[in-house]
């Protein structure tokens, strides 16, 4: 199926789940901030912060636990993950109970509630544990699944990630009919942990090659002579194109991240869309989540076609005609007044574009790594990438409530043209040559 031997789709399925489950524990904020912000009467700044605070998390862990999983087995260390990430969702969401416990906290002239406190916290703690994924799912791949098939079953991981995304604004726009937002975190958060002891039992019951220093492992037992040669060669071949890479992803996320964050508030404070299915009636905040849905499925289904364009064509070339795209789709979200159908096709563009040039992206950085550094080179990425990002959505969040909606989401645009620019470095050159070269 999908050229993919038995082995590799079993493989690609239970790896690509965890990814599904990171990424739903990462976005169940963003759908509720529109409730957060009139129950806690909590400015969007801070709100955002929140989101900031678990880019932080993952930021501090992902170098640490990329060297443990060029070390260590996997097995133990990427379940284990998601159950931290699963337990921190669960003290947030008795975050009103024990922050009554707490004193608030005065800083820089602004007041910080106990409770919200408890939120940071909490935060932080699913940062670290979601961090688990990247450092570990990728070099799991490579040591899994044939070179030739690597493109196909990032997609596939980069889609069910996706698929992760829209399962929270969409379970929540449900959930948020019957029961109040406490609760729902509370039902979420132990989906989380019985899923992450559901990935050990997985990995562990098949014949998954899991532990990088194992005797039969495919590269055989890491040494440092590769990555001493790394340093030794060309700078051109390694460290270069990842800077360059890593350039297109934080300005990337500015765009990405400034959609996961707010594209549910942005719909409900400029269009604020409400209707009534089946004798419900449906607020503003749950159509916008609906929408916000659409957009992330939309993503998932253009990685698992995109992964596979990816085994064919230059990973560079996919990435730059994605942006392209998403360039206009976000112009047009923020200049023009959009009915009902058009925003809808708008939102299914960017989410397929934006987020298309992932599967492109993954494999452009384990093709350039040497297989005995992959866990720790995408793991030192996605340090840098969260650390130096985290502010993205106080920086959104701050501009949406100083100007307004459109002039934030025009922000947006740019990070989509620096990332086009930075990407087109890598045909250069003087920033990127194969080893083969």
């Amino acid at each position: 199926m999908f050229g993919l031997s038995r082995y590799e789709l079993r493989f690609a399925l239970v790896i690509s789940t965890a990814h599904l489950t990171q990424h739903f524990l990462m976005r169940l904020l963003p759908p509720l901030i529109p409730v957060l912000a009139v129950a806690l009467d909590y400015p969007l700044w801070q709100l955002g912060l929140l989101i900031s605070i678990y880019s932080v998390g993952g930021g501090i862990a992902q170098a640490p636990l990329g060297i443990l999983s060029d070390r260590y087995d996997r097995l133990y260390i990427l379940p284990t993950g998601i159950v931290i990430a699963s337990l921190s969702y669960l003290i947030f969401a008795l975050s009103p109970t024990i922050g009554n416990t707490i004193p608030g906290l005065s800083l820089l002239g602004y007041s910080f509630a106990g409770g919200f406190i408890v939120m940071v916290v909490s935060m932080l703690g699913v940062g670290i544990g979601a961090a688990v994924v990247h450092p570990t799912a990728y070099p799991l791949i490579t040591d899994n699944i044939d070179r030739e098939n690597k493109g196909k079953v990032i997609g596939g991981f980069g889609s069910f990630a996706k698929i992760g995304d829209a399962l929270s604004p969409t379970i929540i726009g449900v959930l948020i009919l019957v029961l109040v937002w406490e609760q729902i975190i509370l039902v979420l958060g132990t989906i989380g942990v019985l899923v992450g002891i559901a990935l050990y039992l997985l990995l562990r019951g098949d014949e998954f090659t899991t532990n990088p220093v194992a005797e039969d492992h495919p590269q055989g037992v890491v040494s440092d002579t590769t990555s001493e040669n790394i340093w030794q060669a060309d700078n051109r071949t390694y460290l270069y194109p990842l800077l360059v890479i890593y350039v297109f992803i934080i300005t990337k996320m500015i765009p990405s991240n400034g959609l996961n964050a707010f594209l549910p508030v942005f719909i409900v404070g400029v269009y604020g869309y409400s209707t009534e299915l089946v004798g419900v009636s449906m607020g503003a905040e749950s159509i916008a989540n609906f929408y916000f849905a659409t957009l992330l499925f939309s993503a998932a289904f253009s990685q698992l076609i995109l992964g596979a364009v990816t085994d064919r064509y230059d990973p560079r070339t996919v990435i730059l005609i994605c942006l392209g795209v998403s360039t206009i789709g976000l112009l047009v979200l923020a200049l023009f007044d959009l009915s009902k159908l058009p925003l809808l096709v708008v939102i299914i563009v960017l989410g397929g574009s934006l987020w298309g040039t992932n599967p492109a992206r993954d494999t452009l950085i384990s093709n350039i790594t040497p297989p005995d550094r992959e866990g720790r080179t995408f793991g030192y990425i996605w340090t840098f990438v969260q650390l130096t990002g985290a502010l993205i959505p106080v920086l959104v969040g701050y501009i949406i409530d100083l100007f307004g909606y459109r002039e934030g989401f025009l922000l947006l645009t740019g990070g989509a043209v620096l990332s086009f620019v930075s990407v087109s470095l890598l045909f250069s050159s003087y920033f990127y040559v194969t080893n083969s070269m």
